[in-house]
């Protein structure tokens, strides 16, 4: 466009045939491009030279173009807008030339029919992306069209890219030559931090199994404002962080210190939030971590981190889990401890657990039980099941009145259970144990 309006002007230079009048008010363009009308020629040069110092050269020419387009520009002024666009222009082809060496995902679309309407990673539809590959798959496989072996190779790269989002990334920010290490597993990329997040969960989450949702908070690099930077969610896009580098420094004619310094990025990036499924897997303990691959941060040419989300189980107000077991403890009566008793406890997945102890067996302070197969399923094999382990506490009552304790002091010594020797004596009489032993010395 900026060519095509240089040789115009010229040939009305030439002919003194005007050929084009610019509107009174430049109002042409998105709600992005309006408000960046000024008031002379002079402003947008100006604001044409600060931007080709940030390397925006596309709003650098527009704006020459609206200094060159208002009334009455005299022919030196003109000469020195052209000059100065022709040296944008040369700018702006090498620049092109330099992001080239990048991977296009327009040609990736393009292969696989899709839309680009400036998409960014997190944006693509990886379920749908299957769907339609297995159709082109079968459409253009050399098996049924033999003229189309180079379609169908292109089909299934553009796929093998777009379908990983961390390949997707490489591509984007630097080529099929960072692809092709990432596949190798080379020590050449950098790797961006990891990413953790908490999910506290009930007891009976990790007994059932469930599905939770988490908000990722991470930085991604912004594809759109390369292609569209009018869109409004680029409003926010701010310059990634730079590539930190290291570089000699002389601190005397024999001594240097080894420094880092940045590198500006070329890149756009965004603060994102956005929900995360987690399955939370039958079994899993405090403190286990379920991995999203790539899903941390993103910084152009680097392998992003993974988001770690870390499970913490909350305390149950009945079961207490001891690894893959469950404890619980039960009240009984003394009623209950002599004469035998029945429990019902509801289960986390509301089942039934029936336990007690028969007539006629007397329950012990500190005694227990047992039950195979009623405790937590195994993370490895869900389908097995720990111990449920039930712990006895006796409530003995806190006082017993006189008529009470008549009676019952008739029971118990009925049952042989009267009362002890009031003197307490050796196991042996005559035989001194170290404890009479001490208690003599005393």
């Amino acid at each position: 466009m900026a060519r095509e309006l240089h040789s115009l002007l010229n040939r009305e230079a030439e002919t003194g045939d005007i050929g084009y009048l610019p509107p009174k008010v430049l109002d042409q363009g998105t709600p992005h491009e309006r408000p960046r009308q000024l008031q002379t020629g002079g402003q947008y040069s100006r604001r044409a030279a600060d931007h080709a110092k940030k390397e925006e050269y596309r709003e650098a020419i527009a704006d020459l173009l609206r200094a060159l387009l208002r009334p009455n520009v005299d022919e030196t002024a003109r000469d020195k807008l052209m000059s100065t666009m022709e040296n944008f222009l040369k700018k702006t082809e090498k620049h092109s030339t330099k992001m080239a060496q990048d991977g296009d995902l327009s040609d990736l679309f393009d292969a696989l029919d899709i839309d680009d309407d400036g998409k960014d990673n997190s944006d693509i539809d990886r379920s749908a992306l299957k769907k339609l590959y297995r159709e082109l798959s079968v459409k253009y496989h050399p098996d049924k069209n033999p003229d189309s072996a180079q379609r169908f190779n292109d089909i299934r790269e553009a796929y093998e890219i777009l379908a990983d989002p961390v390949k997707t990334l490489l591509f984007d920010t630097g080529g099929m030559e960072l692809v092709r290490k990432y596949e190798g597993g080379s020590d050449d990329l950098a790797r961006t931090d990891n990413n953790e997040v908490r999910l506290h969960v009930d007891l009976k989450d990790v007994y059932m199994g469930t599905t939770r949702t988490v908000v990722n908070s991470r930085r991604i690099v912004c594809r759109a404002c390369r292609l569209r930077p009018e869109l409004p969610r680029c409003k926010q896009c701010k310059r990634c962080p730079g590539e930190m580098r290291q570089r000699q420094r002389w601190l005397n004619q024999h001594q240097y210190t080894i420094e880092e310094y940045e590198v500006p990025s070329s890149e756009k990036c965004m603060q994102d939030k956005a929900p995360v499924s987690v399955t939370v897997e039958k079994g899993m303990l405090g403190g286990d971590r379920i991995n999203h691959p790539g899903m941390a941060s993103q910084l152009p040419k680097e392998i992003p981190g993974d988001l770690l989300v870390s499970v913490s189980v909350k305390e149950h107000p009945l079961f207490r889990r001891i690894g893959n077991d469950l404890l619980v403890t039960v009240h009984v009566s003394l009623y209950e401890a002599l004469l035998g008793f029945q429990r019902e406890i509801v289960h986390l997945d509301g089942h039934t657990v029936v336990f007690g102890v028969e007539r006629g067996v007397v329950l012990k302070p500190g005694s227990g039980l047992e039950i195979a197969g009623e405790g937590m399923p195994l993370r490895e094999d869900p389908s097995s099941f720990g111990k449920f382990v039930v712990k006895f506490a006796i409530d003995f009552p806190e006082s017993v009145d006189d008529k009470s304790a008549t009676a019952l002091e008739a029971a118990l010594s009925g049952v042989g259970s009267g009362p002890g020797p009031v003197r307490v004596m050796p196991a042996s009489v005559g035989q001194k144990t170290k404890g009479t032993q001490r208690r003599s010395e005393l």
